[in-house]
């Protein structure tokens, strides 16, 4: 079973303590107590009770809330990405260290994500240099200030979030959340490697969506393809995906000719609402497949959604150049016409 650990750069515990709840608290505290150090061992006892109960608590990915415009003032979020720390030491008094930090959060449209804290509430003095500079982080913050460019968040977590299988052997790691092509079973005989020229990716252009959603469906072995409609959640759902050695769930989004470009945000719908849609599939991994590039923001929002401590997925990224070295082992890459000599 895999389940959230967290590890606090800054926690601010009356906020804590107030998500958590009396009985929560009060469990916290009596661990800490038992601690050589209470004090000192308090952040760490409250960040891993926190950790147990992200999931109850309903604090969604900030991204995923951008995206589906559901995002307001006085909700708790949690977000991981690159930040920019600042201390304003001008300003420094007596227990009050004022700090500041900024990152863009891409979601469709760029947004500014900002606040400050009290940096004399880190964890422990080995913290500061994990707040400084540019670091990624993940923080649980409540929105203060929204408007369409910019939120404000006030942080009351600040560290690293990592998963961890129980049922993995002692020093073994979680398995990552993002699936790549050569992990899959299916696609053992693929050189995913192998060089991929530019006649290819033009190719791969002229293929048309249902021929490679197909394709995809057969080396997979799943006989049940569905007709494409407007309503639909995937274009693809199969329980015959092998991934890292288990067998897997899986809906697919085929995206094909009928969008022969880098992907971004704005190619799957209004508001993205394609991603959305394909993460309320009943499925353990979920598969973006694109006939181009898919850029790096439409990356960043699969793995804001499969890390939604609230329902914990996998995903997997297809371009165009994995796309066409899965279609040319087919023999279904068109072979590019010759052209005559000068």
């Amino acid at each position: 079973m895999t389940r959230i650990a967290l590890e606090p750069y800054f926690l601010h515990q009356d906020q804590v303590q107030s998500l958590l709840g009396e009985h929560r608290t009060e469990s916290a505290r009596a661990r800490a107590a038992r601690r050589s150090d209470p004090e000192a061992a308090l952040p760490y006892v409250l960040a891993a009770e926190l950790a147990q109960a992200l999931s109850s608590l309903g604090i969604g990915e900030l991204a995923r809330r951008v995206l589906e415009r559901d995002l307001r003032a006085g909700q708790v979020v949690g977000t991981e990405l690159q930040f920019e720390f600042q201390r304003d030491r001008d300003r420094d008094a007596p227990g009050f260290k004022p700090a500041s930090f900024t990152a863009v959060l891409d979601a469709g449209e760029p947004m500014r994500v900002t606040g400050t804290f009290n940096a004399a509430r880190i964890a422990s003095s080995s913290a500061s240099g994990s707040l400084a500079g540019n670091r990624r982080v993940y923080l649980i913050g409540t929105v203060t200030n929204l408007s369409a460019e910019q939120v404000e968040l006030r942080p009351v977590f600040i560290g690293i979030r990592s998963f961890v299988d129980d049922d993995l052997p002692a020093g073994a790691s979680a398995p990552r959340a993002r699936v790549y092509p050569s992990d899959i079973g299916q696609f053992s005989g693929i050189d995913f490697a192998s060089p991929f020229a530019e006649a290819e990716g033009e190719a791969v252009l002229r293929v048309p969506e249902d021929t490679v959603k197909r394709a995809f469906a057969e080396l997979l072995g799943e006989p049940y393809v569905p007709k494409d409609w407007g309503g639909e959640r995937s274009d693809l759902y199969t329980s015959r995906l092998f991934a890292r050695g288990r067998q897997l769930s899986a809906a697919w989004l085929f995206k094909g000719p009928g969008f022969p470009r880098a992907m971004d945000v704005k190619a799957l719908g209004k508001n993205g609402d394609q991603i959305d849609r394909l993460f309320t599939e009943p499925a353990e991994l979920l598969v973006l497949q694109h006939c181009h590039q898919i850029k790096p923001s439409v990356v960043g929002m699969m793995d804001a959604y499969a890390h939604d401590v609230r329902h914990p997925r996998f995903y997997m990224i297809i371009d165009g150049a994995d796309t066409g070295r899965i279609l040319r082992s087919l023999g279904l890459l068109p072979v590019a016409p010759a052209r005559p000599p000068l």
